[in-house]
């Protein structure tokens, strides 16, 4: 999304629409993350995209037309040489479209629903 023509990254809390006169306004409550780590992202060759929560603290009213894509905030959780997993407090790594990215390596996408079909129609 973009906030005062910035790209930023938030969390929707919710939807809501608001009408003013004969002019209806549809809104999101969005809490915005903090900016990425541009340390981090220069060192991956822009493949690491970390941010925080900003939680309550960051909550702002957005037009629905300022969200100009759907992603995910995952856990950045770090796997130690001993095997240990590390779960991180407040940092979050972007996962773009992840269904689709795993529809797409499990070749989900593409095919024919009617390839388990059987002869009378119905499905298996």
């Amino acid at each position: 999304m973009y906030v005062d023509g910035t790209p930023a990254v938030g969390e929707v809390e919710y939807f809501f629409r608001l009408q003013f006169g004969d002019t209806v306004h549809t809104l999101a409550l969005v809490s915005v993350f903090s900016p990425l780590d541009q340390e981090l992202l220069e060192l991956s060759h822009h493949a690491m995209y970390i941010c925080h929560s900003s939680g309550i603290d960051a909550l702002m009213v957005v037009d629905v037309k300022a969200i100009t894509a759907v992603i995910s905030m995952v856990l950045d959780f770090q796997v130690t040489a001993e095997g240990e997993i590390i779960i991180p407090d407040n940092r979050f790594s972007l996962v773009e479209a992840p269904f689709l990215k795993l529809a797409a390596l499990c070749g989900a996408l593409g095919e024919d629903d009617d390839t388990n079909d059987n002869d009378n129609g119905t499905a298996m």
